[in-house]
């Protein structure tokens, strides 16, 4: 039996860089800062066509996001650096890397740069981040731990819950298994559907629904599990991978080199359907590969 794909495309990127924001800017961002505090809410703040809205969090510096689309940035008090730590920290949020890709991050990030009066050179630029998912409907589906192939001495979990987190996951349904470390690679297997209902993330509900309509295939209705169940592969991928291993530092070696990136870990770590015969079926391989 296959699953049918609904979604797939980054869900996590991350980059640094090692260069100061300008006093003008940290001036606005202090003041905002100072205002959310006050008033126990984001402060926005318009830099052109860009609004950012600045938190009342951030020890050290400034924290502050574009919206549920863009990203969340976070700027180093360059009056209270701490060492050795970059000055900016882009996260862009999965919202926007699922409707516009990595062209509509790049060019978010540019823009954005471009508004908050931030002068970079492409070396300064590293890449801490990158999480590529596929969800699909899979009803039949559900995780087995003695299905993973990982390379000797990864660490595996398995859970039963969007928060709990268990290695006996006896009595309960199992939604979800986890292999590897977040700083270096890691594959996640997960409940998507209950993800989306017990956080009311429902725009991911939207993003299915329009794969489905694509295919002239009837909408999901959520309170139906046996019909819509959507199960998520998330390939995750950190500094260790795309800094260490692969050198790769900014946006062009993102379009130039992480397919292949994303292809060498799909080949240590996979999931396999076992079935009457001696060969096992690949299936997070094939699905993601093919999504790729």
């Amino acid at each position: 039996m296959d699953g049918e794909i609904l979604h797939s495309g980054f869900d996590a990127l991350k980059f640094t860089l090692q260069t100061d924001i300008p006093p003008k800017l940290r001036a606005e961002l202090a003041s905002a800062k100072e205002h959310a505090k006050q008033t126990y809410s984001d402060c926005l703040v318009d830099f052109g066509s860009v609004t950012l809205s600045v938190t009342n969090k951030g020890a050290r510096g400034f924290t502050a996001h574009t919206g549920d689309h863009g990203a969340v940035w976070l700027f180093q008090d360059p009056e209270d650096r701490i060492p050795n730590n970059p000055g900016i920290t882009v996260d862009f949020r999965a919202f926007g890397l699922a409707t516009g890709g990595l062209e509509s991050a790049e060019r978010h990030f540019r823009d954005c740069m471009d508004a908050f009066g931030i002068n970079y050179a492409e070396t300064q630029l590293r890449i801490a981040r990158a999480d590529f998912a596929v969800d699909f409907l899979a009803p039949w589906f559900e995780p087995d731990r003695d299905a993973l192939v990982v390379p000797p001495g990864t660490n595996v979990t398995e859970y039963a819950g969007v928060d709990e987190t268990t290695t006996n996951a006896i009595g309960a349904r199992v939604n979800g298994l986890r292999a590897g470390a977040l700083g270096n690679r890691q594959l996640g297997i997960y409940d998507k559907r209950a993800e989306v209902i017990q956080t009311n993330k429902m725009g991911w509900l939207t993003i299915w629904n329009a794969a489905l309509a694509a295919n002239g295939k009837p909408q999901l209705d959520l309170s139906d599990r046996d019909r819509s169940q959507v199960w998520r592969f998330e390939l995750r991928l950190g500094s260790k991978q795309l800094r260490n291993r692969f050198e790769m530092r900014n946006w062009q070696d993102v379009h130039d080199i992480m397919g292949d990136v994303f292809t060498d870990a799909l080949g240590r770590m996979r999931y396999c359907i076992p079935h009457n015969r001696p060969q096992s079926r690949p299936l997070a391989r094939s699905w993601v590969m093919a999504a790729i």
